[in-house]
């Protein structure tokens, strides 16, 4: 049984196919909902137009409206937790060289980056309501800006894990 934990569940971080599933799955799904709308809704607005784009413009609207009632009251507070945690898990991970931590780092920080975009996003949307095209190209921009952190970020994680695993394998 040792044999099957220390293959499968291991608290290696890098090594361990569980860090690569989640970060595979969070990826994926921060991608395909952009502003909390999913991707299709997007599409199908865009193809069909009619009701599917008054859904699809509603949901952004309602979505900005929600994502920025909540950072707005808030603000101060999220961003000084959010640095701190970072900050914590940054010197854990790299100071300390705690690979758990190091593997958190790099999921956790473009995640962040993300966010901050989106948040921006919103705030655009906000103060200059854009509808029908100029609206799908800014949420299929977006998307494609999240893909690309998402794209660097699982190259990066990877490099870094196989030079972790390669040069400390006692780590």
């Amino acid at each position: 049984m040792e044999g099957f934990y220390s293959e499968v569940i291991g608290s290696r971080s890098f090594a361990s196919v569980w860090y690569w599933i989640v970060f595979a799955l969070i990826w994926t799904r921060t991608t395909h909902w952009t502003l909390g709308v999913p991707y299709e809704d997007a599409r199908m607005g865009q193809k069909l137009g009619g009701q599917h784009q008054v859904d699809f413009e509603t949901m952004i609207e309602i979505n900005v409206r929600k994502t920025l009632d909540v950072f707005d009251s808030h603000n101060v507070f999220f961003t000084a937790v959010a640095a701190f945690m970072l900050a914590s898990i940054f010197m854990l991970g790299f100071y300390f060289r705690i690979q758990f931590m190091q593997a958190g780092f790099l999921l956790l920080f473009p995640l962040s980056v993300v966010g901050m975009l989106s948040l921006r996003l919103a705030h655009h949307l906000d103060d200059e309501p854009l509808q029908g095209e100029a609206l799908y190209r800014a949420y299929v921009t977006h998307r494609r800006i999240k893909q690309m952190i998402g794209a660097m970020a699982i190259m990066f994680s990877t490099f870094w894990g196989v030079s972790q695993t390669l040069f400390s394998p006692y780590a």
